[in-house]
């Protein structure tokens, strides 16, 4: 009967374990994609800046019903949604992470200023005159690709962290010794 007992606490404990090791393990996964969802929306927003900046290289601005004008500006769209999804799940999943939270937070406000560079673009069409904007918006997309390498500097230390904290959470169970 004891033994019973005793057989029947240990696959209790050990079933509640595995249960919050897999927990752990879920969420870390979880943290990680999410880091990788800023990261990859942060590069995706500065490459649809640069492709925008890339209409007015030649001085002029184009119709808004160009191909190349309609592209740039769905992009710009699709990338500023994809951040936004991005960040609304890192506050939400590592918010705890002071420092990427800041660094998400730079970020963004970048990302508005260089966007302010743009607004007026639909607006205006072919009379928009990047010239007015083409040094804040320089300026904003230096500030932007620094907030973002900050972003991967600091999801890279939270991922380290991450892991170093599950590898700890682990029990050092010995390991068998095969004598001869």
């Amino acid at each position: 009967m004891l033994g019973a007992l005793l057989g029947f606490f240990g696959v209790l404990v050990g079933a509640i374990l595995t249960y919050l090791f897999s927990t752990s393990s879920e969420w870390r996964n979880r943290r990680l994609e999410t880091m990788v969802a800023v990261v990859t929306a942060s590069t995706r927003v500065i490459g649809a800046h640069e492709r925008l900046y890339g209409l007015f290289l030649g001085g002029d601005s184009p119709p808004l019903t160009e191909d190349r004008a309609v592209r740039a500006l769905e992009e710009l769209g699709e990338a500023h949604n994809e951040w936004r999804i991005a960040r609304a799940r890192a506050a939400i999943l590592i918010s705890d992470d002071e420092s990427l939270t800041e660094a998400i937070a730079l970020f963004a406000g970048n990302r508005e200023a260089a966007t302010e560079c743009y607004v007026d673009y639909p607006k205006l069409g072919v009379n928009y005159h990047f010239s007015d904007y083409a040094d804040r918006e320089r300026e904003a997309w230096v500030q932007m690709r620094d907030a973002r390498r900050t972003i991967v500097t600091c999801c890279q230390i939270r991922s380290r962290k991450d892991a170093r904290l599950h590898e700890r959470l682990r029990l050092p169970f010995p390991r068998a010794t095969r004598r001869v």
